[in-house]
């Protein structure tokens, strides 16, 4: 018997199947080997969510670093290689990741790029969570709410007030996020802080 390509998959092949860890093949008779993922069966009106962890979820400080994109954090996932998780996106009809920048005097687009996330092909991606891909903004630049006008990040106040940049990135083609890059925390007051959500996948392409 085949494995199942990812727990949405495994839900559809046994609608009994419950919340737990098991073993995916999403290429199926392909050159990616199977591995381990958690499956919760109950989220997202119980579809089967593939959820994959990794080694950057919690809140990590960026701090001492001036130029743009001058702190760099590798992505590690749990298992998994950048390929693997590819092979799931693939066969998924959506994925989704959630990315948040705490920031204290630490701006992201403004007059330059700062920061910035890579995508699984390590292309530079210079948008963030809850915004159109390839906008250039946050989200809340693209319905105007930023914590000051004509901005398009909460964090490009960049003032002496803590601010949040945050949503879900959901452009699968780029999934999951590679690494993460930050800058303009070179002073001794600037600062950040970032965390990102598990990878989850879902659906059936």
């Amino acid at each position: 018997m085949s494995l199942a390509k990812s727990c949405s998959d495994l839900k559809k092949l046994d609608p009994t199947a419950e919340n737990g860890t098991y073993v995916i093949d999403p290429d199926g008779e392909g050159n990616v080997p199977p591995y381990n993922v958690t499956c919760d069966m109950t989220d997202k009106n119980g579809v089967g969510v593939t959820v994959i962890s990794h080694d950057s979820e919690s809140k990590t400080l960026v701090n001492g670093c001036e130029p743009p994109g001058c702190y760099m954090r590798d992505i590690n996932y749990t298992e998994a290689s950048l390929l693997q998780l590819a092979s799931l996106a693939n066969v998924s009809t959506h994925c989704e990741q959630f990315i948040k920048y705490e920031c204290f005097g630490s701006k992201m687009f403004r007059d330059k790029i700062f920061a910035w996330w890579v995508s699984r092909d390590s292309a530079t991606m210079t948008y963030w969570g809850g915004a159109a891909p390839g906008s250039g903004k946050c989200a809340c630049g693209m319905n105007s709410s930023c914590a000051k006008r004509n901005l398009d990040c909460n964090c490009d106040a960049n003032d002496k007030e803590w601010r949040e940049d945050s949503g879900l990135l959901t452009d699968k083609a780029h999934l999951p996020v590679k690494q993460l890059r930050f800058g303009d925390t070179g002073l001794d007051f600037e600062k950040g802080y970032h965390v990102l959500g598990k990878f989850k996948c879902c659906g059936i392409a």
